[in-house]
C-alpha cells in the first residue's frame, strides 16, 4: 500500500500533518505540490500514478489542467481517492473510488479509525491482481496445485486475496489434507499456525487429516497433528479410525503415538472389527501391548 498526497501551497500544513500520520503508521507515502512539482508535468502523470494505490487531494480551488488530469487518471486507474468535499468532488462522485469528507479533520479522523481495514482491502486487491497477472484462477483446485508443490508465496497470495485455507478442491478435499497427501511437511506446519479446521473430513475418502497421515504412513506428520490435539477417534465412512488404519498397516510406531495420546482401540468398523480385534487377528501381541492401557474389553 503506497499513498500519494497531492497538495497546493495553501494546504502545506495539512499535508505535513497527514504525512506524519502515515509515517507513524509505517505506511509508504510521497507528497507532490501541484504548482511546482515537476512530477506532474502532463506527460509524467500516467507513469507516476502507477506507483500508488491511494491518493489524497488537498486542494481548495478549481483544478488547473494538470490537476484535473491527475484527478481523472487517479480515479480512472482505480486508485482510492480521498478529498475534502467541494463542487469539484460532487461532479466526480460517479467516476471511481472517491471518498470525500466535510472537512480535513473528518478526513484525517476517518483514516485514523480505518487505516487497518484500508490496508487489508489494499492487500486483497493487490493479491487479486497478482493472481490475475500470473494466470492463477481463484478456485480451490488451483490453490491445491500450489499447496501440493509447497509454493508458499502463491498460497499466501490466495489467502491475501480472501480465500480460506479451509477451502476444498472440487472433490471435497480440504487444503490441509491436500498438503498431507503430498507429504509437504513444511506446508502442513505453516497451515497449522493459521486459522484452519484440524478435523475437516475429505469428501472423497471420508478421511480426516489424521487418517490421511496414517494412510500415507507418515510418522512425522502423524506426530505433528497429534501434538495439535486433533480428534484421535474420528471414524470414516466405513467406521474406521486412524488407529484401525495404523494396525492394518502393522505400523507399531504409529500405533504407539496414537495410543500414547489416548486413541481408543475399541471402535468397531463396518465389518464389526476394531483396532484391538484386528491386532488379535494378525497375532500382533506388540500392538496389543501398546493399546492395552486404552482397551476396555472385548
Amino acid at each position: 500500500m503506497t499513498w500519494l498526497i497531492i497538495y497546493t501551497p495553501k494546504n502545506e500544513e495539512k499535508c505535513s500533518e497527514l504525512k506524519g500520520f502515515f509515517k507513524r503508521n509505517k505506511i509508504s507515502v510521497k507528497i507532490a505540490e501541484l504548482e511546482k512539482d515537476a512530477d506532474f508535468e502532463p506527460s509524467d502523470i500516467p507513469a507516476k500514478l502507477k506507483l500508488y494505490s491511494h491518493c489524497v487531494f488537498l486542494c481548495d480551488k478549481a483544478p488547473g489542467k494538470n490537476e484535473a488530469l491527475a484527478w481523472g487518471l487517479a480515479l480512472g486507474r482505480g486508485l482510492m481517492v480521498y478529498a475534502v468535499k467541494s463542487e469539484w468532488t460532487k461532479r466526480l462522485q460517479k467516476c471511481g473510488s472517491l471518498n470525500d469528507f466535510e472537512s480535513f479533520d473528518r478526513l484525517l479522523a476517518y483514516l485514523e479509525n480505518n487505516i487497518n481495514g484500508i490496508a487489508v482491502e489494499a492487500k486483497k486487491k493487490e493479491a487479486w491482481k497478482k493472481l490475475f497477472d500470473t494466470g492463477n484462477p481463484f478456485t480451490g483446485d488451483s490453490l491445491a496445485v500450489h499447496v501440493q508443490k509447497d509454493n508458499r508465496d502463491i498460497v499466501q497470495t490466495y489467502v491475501d486475496a480472501g480465500m480460506s485455507l479451509n477451502e476444498r478442491t472440487s472433490l471435497g478435499v480440504p487444503m490441509l489434507n491436500v498438503a498431507i497427501r503430498a507429504e509437504q511437511v513444511d506446508e502442513v506446519k505453516w497451515m497449522l499456525e493459521q486459522n484452519i479446521d484440524l478435523n475437516a473430513v475429505s469428501g472423497d475418502r471420508g478421511y480426516s487429516a489424521l487418517m490421511d497421515c496414517v494412510w500415507k504412513k507418515n510418522l512425522e506428520l502423524t506426530k505433528i497433528l497429534v501434538e495439535k490435539k486433533v480428534n484421535l477417534d474420528f471414524v470414516s465412512n466405513d467406521n474406521q479410525s486412524a488407529l484401525t488404519l495404523a494396525v492394518g498397516e502393522g505400523k507399531a510406531d504409529m500405533v504407539k503415538v496414537l495410543s500414547d495420546a489416548g486413541a481408543c482401540p475399541d471402535k468397531f468398523d463396518a465389518l464389526g472389527m476394531s483396532a484391538w480385534t484386528y491386532a488379535k487377528l494378525f497375532k500382533r501381541q506388540d500392538l496389543l501391548d501398546l493399546m492395552e492401557k486404552n482397551h476396555h474389553g472385548q
